[in-house]
């Protein structure tokens, strides 16, 4: 086994970079995974980019039936974000389960 040895200070710069960090990636998992009833709705580009997917699986998922969605005078679709969530909520896979 080997051993590293380093200074204090750099140690706790080091723990709260890994903090400040930690903040971060929980305020963008907020603004992206809203709570279930926020009521807000998100244009075809907003949702795709809230699920980590391209417009097109989007709407490939839309035209399937499994997300809804409200399509506007024009032709325009809008995704409730409670909708974005619940479907996220029920596809989540655990880590190491892509392939």
């Amino acid at each position: 086994m080997q051993t590293i040895e380093i200074d204090k200070e750099v140690f706790e710069d080091m723990v709260k970079s890994m903090q400040l960090l930690h903040t971060m990636v929980s305020r963008m998992w907020k603004l992206l995974h809203p709570p279930a009833g926020s009521g807000r709705w998100l244009t075809s580009y907003a949702a795709a980019n809230a699920m980590c997917i391209t417009v097109r699986q989007l709407q490939t998922l839309k035209s399937s039936g499994k997300i809804g969605f409200f399509q506007e005078l024009g032709g325009n679709c809008l995704f409730s974000e409670a909708e974005i969530g619940r479907y996220l909520d029920d596809n989540r896979m655990e880590a190491g389960g892509c392939q």
